[in-house]
């Protein structure tokens, strides 16, 4: 028993150390890559080791581009917060009323938001276009919608749409519903109204599943580049760092002294890395409460 308990540790290890490889791989690659010179990738391709480590790919995207960059974080983390703090409000308190609240028609609700679950959010980026483009009375439309641009290459059109999230509203729900009434009954008792209740009894048990929430919008935003593209094309004033780092791989071999048009691979992999490097942070700085959300949800979910 002791030795088919220590082979079974050992295979789990194994595939746990293997699997961590395969998944940091790609990160060391940019990192070594953003390191080094382009001949790098010639000579070992599949791990471009630099023979002389140098930043100026890093060099080149600070003093060439420092504030474009400021003001592409800003954006991002303006769009960032805006996407946790209402899709989150929204989310707990629809999940808390189709979970805890008695009303005729509760189970309807529910499963109408989870229909919308079916089909991929893309399928509706072409609708949303639409609807931001004809917005009455906005961007030179009439009260029909017609004659101007609406809230194209406005900062509405990266705001508005999906601010009623179904995933989260269902993630919330399923919580709401393990948690025991006793704790709402007893709250009452003492005089406590429903969004008391909501506040100081509920929240502060939703702390992981909100943490996982946390995570995920915030990686879905900070990744999120079709639809900025879509909307924001024409203004850089309001472009997010997806958008912004997707021009700016595009002129790195003319910063770096190469002719334009290049696509220099350490400036472009140097991008990767200054775009990755603040959801390695968040998520370090989040890991035990997503970790202890994710395993909950999945164990009462």
């Amino acid at each position: 028993m002791r030795l088919w308990k220590w082979l079974r540790n050992g295979l789990i290890y194994c595939i746990l150390i293997v699997s961590s490889l395969v998944m940091a791989y790609p990160l060391v690659f940019a990192i070594l890559g953003s390191l080094g010179q382009f001949d790098d990738f010639v000579r070992t391709p599949w791990l471009p080791v630099p023979e002389s480590p140098s930043l100026d790919a890093y060099r080149a995207i600070l003093s060439s581009t420092r504030h474009d960059i400021v003001s592409w974080m800003v954006n991002t983390a303006i769009r960032t917060a805006w996407y946790i703090v209402i899709p989150g409000t929204l989310a707990v308190l629809i999940g808390y009323t189709v979970a805890k609240m008695r009303f005729r028609g509760r189970d309807t609700v529910f499963v109408y938001i989870l229909s919308s679950l079916v089909l991929p959010g893309i399928v509706f980026n072409i609708a949303t276009f639409v609807m931001m483009v004809r917005f009455p009375l906005a961007g030179g439309n009439n009260i029909m919608g017609q004659g101007g641009t609406g809230f194209l290459n406005q900062w509405p059109a990266l705001l508005l749409p999906g601010l009623v999230n179904a995933y989260f509203i269902f993630l919330f729900r399923q919580t709401f519903a393990t948690i025991p009434a006793d704790f709402e009954e007893a709250a009452r008792v003492d005089g406590a109204g429903t969004l008391r209740c909501l506040f100081t009894i509920y929240l502060p048990m939703l702390k992981p599943v909100l943490t996982v929430f946390v995570v995920f919008q915030f990686v879905a935003m900070w990744n999120d580049y079709v639809w900025p593209l879509l909307v924001s094309r024409d203004n850089e004033l309001i472009w997010v760092i997806s958008v912004g780092f997707q021009f700016l791989t595009g002129s790195g071999g003319n910063l770096t002294g190469l002719p334009s048009g290049v696509a220099y691979s350490p400036f472009i992999l140097a991008a990767i890395v200054v775009v990755t490097l603040p959801l390695i942070a968040m998520y370090l700085a989040l890991q035990n409460y997503f970790v202890e959300g994710v395993a909950g949800f999945a164990l009462k979910g």
